[in-house]
């Protein structure tokens, strides 16, 4: 005999909610974003210098500590990045325009270099104990150069030193000479500077010990193998001013969560 089995309307209910909330679970879409700075910045339809461009039709208004949604990764060009906002900004008449590098903190724009999450956390805190945090484009004493096309070679001083350090990592013009022959690499763009600064953890002897940091002593170990390439960290003996091995450990593991 045929037996026929009732399933209750509220079952069925929630079964169909079950699979799309896993439906929804699973397509878990990735947030794209620019996180502004401290200082306000605009949405721009060109390049051009924010002064010579016109409310509205032209540059838009980005307040600072914006969280701005784009719908795809921010793309680099040089000094900006290249956005297609989600939504339209208040009183702006386009959605897709640039911002300028400078003036971002955060964003989810690819790293530009294939490295593990230790390797690339690492670099955020070089870049954060240099003083550099996200921008690329900084000189020795913090002046900003245009042009990523090759090292700036541009002595600059404060205090009682002097340097032609450049970019995310502070590096000398002889020592990207050196390590730029053998990465292969002729501009200076924000992902040959990353290159770069791996280039030169593995020449240090360090990138082993970044691989394989799981704790605060591990993370001490690596810094101490490179503080000879960076006057900021811990034990250097330059004679600059230096971070802390625990202050740079609590800023490495909030690096390491986003990746």
């Amino acid at each position: 005999m045929l037996k026929l089995v009732i399933i209750p309307a509220v079952a069925l209910l929630l079964a169909a909610c079950g699979r799309a909330e896993e439906s929804d679970t699973n397509a878990n879409p990735v947030s794209h974003f620019l996180l502004i700075g401290g200082q306000k910045t605009f949405l721009k339809k060109t390049t051009a210098d924010s002064g010579t461009l016109k409310e509205g039709s032209e540059k838009c208004d980005i307040p600072a500590g914006t969280r701005l949604s784009v719908q795809t990764a921010p793309e680099s060009q040089g000094l900006h990045y290249l956005v297609n906002t989600s939504t339209m900004l208040p009183n702006c008449g386009f959605s897709r325009g640039y911002v300028y590098t400078g003036h971002v903190s955060q964003s989810s724009a690819p790293s530009g270099v294939s490295a593990s999450a230790n390797v690339k956390a690492f670099l955020d805190t070089i870049a954060f104990a240099e003083g550099t945090n996200e921008s690329y484009n900084i000189i020795f004493s913090f002046a900003r150069f245009q042009s990523f096309a090759g090292h700036p070679r541009r002595l600059m001083c404060s205090g009682r030193y002097c340097s032609d350090a450049a970019g995310r990592y502070q590096i000398k013009s002889t020592t990207w000479d050196d390590v730029r022959r053998v990465i292969g690499v002729s501009d200076f763009s924000p992902a040959s500077q990353d290159r770069a600064a791996i280039q030169l953890i593995k020449w240090r002897g360090g990138l082993d010990d970044v691989e394989r940091i799981q704790s605060q002593s591990d993370f001490a170990k690596a810094l101490y193998a490179v503080r000879l390439e960076w006057a900021s960290l811990p034990h250097s003996p330059y004679g600059q001013p230096t971070k802390t091995v625990a202050g740079l450990w609590e800023k490495f593991k909030a690096y390491r969560a986003k990746y």
